[in-house]
């Protein structure tokens, strides 16, 4: 039997959409795995990664679908197309009124473990009813929009991709991932998955004419898509994600962001209920929202 006091806790897991509370089952991530962020310790992190390991990555195993989507670094677009409001950072920020930022729960792990992880902590941020979620339940303090911009500028300097979920419309939130601890990122770094996170619309391009060979973008991609060949940067296409951050250090202005042909465009869904639709079919199971 489910007692009240139980159903009062579980409450503060719901979602909010309009007047309304739903409910739902967590999907690993983006969900159950950010929930920890409070609870980590040496001893249950073993645990995290042996399910993690065992059971979300043995399981995507030949999965199509990304739930993922890189979003490129705005400025760093110079394109006489329209830029497709999911493609732009500024557009989801202005989008909203209600904005946090939380730890990386990647990043905070490996610090745990110590492995600590030079690139900004304080990363991950929700928007609208999401934030709400994470202050309500002391995972989060809450930002200005000004302050949600300077933490994206911030992590774009410390050379972090940003991701969000794979669908047009209202974004919950944007995730700012390094490649060495992301576990989203390591479906392509580790796993040898790409399908699983969705590239952008662009890809970088390098002008072997004036790259001088400095090695500055190599240590800035976090998929090591870029390598060198005759002391020249050389993008690996297949591995590019269009996430825009060699474009913006590269002191010889060298490399440029190019917007892919319509054949080549990573797919994006109508909505989120759109997307975990597609993601659940995707595993062969049946889905309710047909």
């Amino acid at each position: 039997m489910i007692h009240l006091e139980n159903l009062a806790g579980m409450s503060r897991y719901g979602r909010m959409r309009a007047k309304f509370r739903y409910y739902f089952l967590a999907p690993w991530m983006v969900g159950i795995w950010e929930f920890q962020l409070n609870r980590l310790n040496k001893e249950n992190i073993q645990l995290y990664e042996k399910f993690h390991q065992e059971g979300i990555v043995a399981s995507a195993k030949g999965r199509r679908v990304g739930g993922f989507r890189v979003i490129p670094v705005e400025r760093e677009i110079k394109d006489d197309r329209e830029i497709q409001p999911y493609e732009k950072v500024s557009e989801i920020i202005e989008t909203n009124s209600k904005f946090a930022v939380a730890d990386c729960i990647c990043r905070k792990e490996s610090e745990i473990l110590g492995d600590k992880c030079d690139k900004l902590l304080e990363a991950c941020m929700t928007f609208g009813v999401a934030a709400d979620y994470y202050i309500e339940n002391g995972m989060a303090r809450e930002i200005s929009k000004e302050e949600a911009k300077q933490i994206l500028y911030k992590a774009e300097e410390d050379g972090l991709v940003h991701c969000s979920s794979n669908h047009k419309g209202n974004k919950i939130f944007i995730c700012n991932c390094c490649g060495c601890h992301c576990k989203a990122l390591a479906f392509l770094t580790k796993h040898n998955m790409p399908g699983l996170i969705s590239q952008s619309n662009y890809y970088a391009l390098v002008d072997a004419a004036t790259c001088d060979g400095c090695t500055t973008c190599i240590d800035r991609c976090q998929v090591n898509a870029i390598e060198m060949i005759d002391e020249i940067a050389a993008v690996k296409r297949e591995r590019c994600i269009g996430c825009g951050l060699c474009v913006s250090t590269c002191p010889t202005g060298s490399i440029s962001m190019v917007h892919k042909q319509p054949g080549y465009l990573s797919h994006i869904y109508d909505d989120d209920f759109d997307l975990m639709q597609a993601r659940a079919k995707d595993t062969g199971k049946a889905f309710p929202f047909d």
